[in-house]
């Protein structure tokens, strides 16, 4: 098949172009819902046209979700590199993760922007002009899954999976609303597997004959299975803790300057470099997909209307990452095993081909050096509006605000809380490992071998008026009430002070089981079904890994990175948890004399199979779990400074099956 060379530009800026080079923003989905009727309204008739454009062609939603995973084909006629049934285009386990879904969204958004504007021009008369300028500065919402969501909403937004339908106002309804099928809770393939052996059974689950996408289906081996949304609901609540606390980590922590650290899950010999966008990102794809759903399934996720959301927000939170770290985008590193255009065992730097990828021109692909700006793409976000300020030190500023007020500021009650457990013991560190991190240190190969009441990010005690009472039912949450970018105005504690963060490390080989497989952490007692281990009150957070059968499978690099056993890495903060436990009166303190101990008895982990079925630990070879500390500084300004260095606390693990030993490799 000859190349197409698809040019991808974004949608184009409005005419004329602003005066101060200003680019539309893509918006928080319920900001976009609540505050922009009209462009809501355009985008849910958008993806109604997008979902019935023909599955044959590249440009239509099966052809671009295609992209990511199944049916594993050429895409726009761009032929691969390696063996010819070295499927697969995307960058997971790869330092060009987070560039090379930046052109794929907005390859999304091109599309989708194309088709609103035809939308727009068929409203009658009386309305054509102000749908049209609605429609100008579309673009992708995304959704902050890590942020405190607006009152009334929940942490799984209610737009996405509260109802199966939704009202529009079409060119054809006179203005009034009409129900239609909400394109945003599922997608329905039209026809299934159109060309046959696009999608297969995968270890019994019937991907072949769903015939729409599902979250937590009712049954893994039915075809009449239906998804369980509340499910997603409850699983995004417990979740949220772990989440926010890993991105204020990412977004602080000086080890994460380095962008190798900051944008893949592959394993480094540093205590201090076990978290990453792209496992913060898998938790989203395992919880909101559950046992054997599409989103789970990376082979199958992007037809999930939900992952558009999320990958716009993972992309949002790589240009933030970037606004903070202007200078650090070092690119250099050993690919392993390639893609279907990446040749195996060479280097990925910044001029590595984004394939399938085409620049404007169409006739080169993108690089990470040419997408590292989004306005490349002709949009930014609420966080990155460069041009409204007159430095860059004000710029870099209001970013660090930014995340401060959404994921990381200690304020009022929560300092409080905190430097009072911190307080109640002296801290004598107990130090078994000490590591300094040194960015320079690199593995030689890829193959490198619930949410609590109180936190040190936005925490009070206090209930906030009109706070859903949603979020609170069965769920030891944050209370706060702020709107989606907006905290609450707390006093600081008066006086500069330090505490101590505790962090659960995971590592793992990728592929060990051939499926997706999840590590659940808990604080405290759990029941024995698994089906429940998503919602239970004394769950930390999940890591998930998405293992591939190298026999099923049309992904190259997967084959090649289970050949290899590829390990990768992941955390689960736990210090929010345990101030809960402190202010529960079952820790006298946040010291190491008292919370050590503590973890060492009440700390567990847990593993399930892609169907949920539980997996002996003792079973998962190359399973190790560990606790970590750091100091954090806390200034009167509220921000944490993360010292970067971690300590290792072998006893805390050792002994128990998968635990993390004094001689142990970190």
């Amino acid at each position: 098949m000859a190349a197409v060379n698809y040019p991808i530009t974004g949608p184009p800026v409005p005419s004329p172009a602003p005066a101060d080079g200003s680019v539309p923003l893509r918006l928080e989905v319920r900001n976009l819902q609540n505050n922009h009727p009209d462009q809501w309204n355009l985008y849910l008739l958008g993806l109604q046209a997008f979902y019935k454009l023909d599955e044959a062609s590249d440009l239509s939603f099966y052809g671009i979700a295609g992209i990511h995973g199944r049916p594993y084909r050429e895409w726009g006629g761009v032929e691969g590199t390696n063996s010819p049934t070295w499927g697969g285009y995307c960058t997971h386990t790869s330092i060009l993760f987070a560039p090379w879904h930046r052109p794929y969204v907005s390859l999304f958004e091109q599309v989708l922007y194309s088709l609103i504007q035809d939308i727009a021009s068929t409203f009658p008369d009386s309305t054509r002009i102000r749908y049209q300028q609605a429609a100008s500065t579309f673009r992708v919402p995304y959704w902050d899954w890590a942020a405190q969501p607006p009152s009334g909403d929940q942490y799984f937004p209610l737009s996405v999976g509260g109802s199966a339908t939704v009202n529009v106002i079409t060119p054809q309804s006179d203005g009034q609303t009409i129900s239609i099928p909400n394109p945003l809770y599922s997608y329905k393939f039209a026809p299934l597997n159109p060309e046959k052996g696009d999608f297969v059974e995968d270890d019994g689950v019937p991907y072949n004959r769903w015939p729409t996408t599902l979250r937590y289906p009712s049954s893994q081996r039915s075809i009449n299975a239906k998804s369980q949304e509340s499910q997603v609901f409850d699983a995004m609540q417990s979740q949220f803790s772990s989440l926010q606390s890993n991105v204020n980590i990412l977004m602080n922590d000086p080890n994460y300057k380095d962008f190798a650290a900051f944008s893949n899950h592959i394993w480094e010999s540093d205590p201090g470099t076990f978290a990453s966008l792209e496992d913060v990102h898998n938790t989203i794809h395992s919880e909101v997909g559950g046992n054997a759903g599409h989103m789970s399934e990376l082979d199958y996720a992007a037809f999930d209307p939900v992952f558009w959301l999320h990958h716009a927000n993972v992309d949002r939170l790589f240009a933030i990452w970037q606004a903070l770290n202007p200078t650090s985008y070092d690119i250099n590193e050993q690919s392993g095993s390639g893609t279907f255009v990446i040749s195996s065992n060479g280097i990925e730097t910044d001029t590595t081909p984004l394939a399938p990828f085409n620049d404007a021109s169409g006739r080169k692909f993108y690089n990470s050096q040419v997408v590292r700006s989004t306005e490349t793409f002709n949009y930014a976000y609420p966080e990155t509006q460069r041009w409204s300020f007159s430095s860059d030190n004000d710029y870099l500023e209001s970013v660090q605000k930014a995340v401060d007020e959404l994921y990381g500021s200690i304020s009022g009650q929560a300092a409080s809380d905190l430097m009072t457990a911190s307080a109640a013991l002296p801290a004598t560190p107990i130090i078994k490992e000490k590591v300094v991190h040194d960015s320079t240190q690199k593995p030689s190969s890829t193959s490198g071998a619930p949410v609590h009441s109180s936190s040190p990010i936005h925490v009070t005690s206090t209930s906030v008026s009109g706070h859903s009472p949603e979020l609170n039912e069965n769920f030891r949450g944050l209370n706060l009430g702020s709107e989606i970018g907006q905290a609450p105005t707390l006093p600081l504690s008066p006086q500069p002070s330090k505490y101590t963060e505790y962090i659960c490390n995971i590592k793992t080989p990728k592929h060990l089981f051939h499926q997706t497989y999840r590590v659940h952490i808990f604080l405290g007692e759990f029941n024995n079904d698994t089906t429940t281990w998503h919602t239970q009150d004394t769950l930390v957070g999940t890591f998930a890994a998405f293992g591939k059968n190298p026999i099923t499978t049309g992904c190259g690099k997967c084959k090649d990175d289970e050949k290899s056993q590829v390990i990768i890495t992941g955390t689960v903060p736990l210090t929010r948890a345990l101030i809960d436990e402190y202010k529960k009166g079952n820790l006298k303190s946040l010291g190491q004399e008292s919370v050590l101990p503590y973890l060492t008895k009440h700390l567990h982990w847990r593993v399930t199979l892609a169907d949920g079925t539980d997996k002996p630990r003792e079973e998962v070879a190359g399973l190790k779990v560990s606790v970590v500390t750091t100091d954090v500084d806390l200034p009167v300004d509220g921000r944490p400074r993360f010292s970067g260095i971690y300590v290792v606390h072998p006893e805390v693990t050792e002994g128990r099956p998968a635990g993390h030993g004094e001689n142990d490799q970190v």
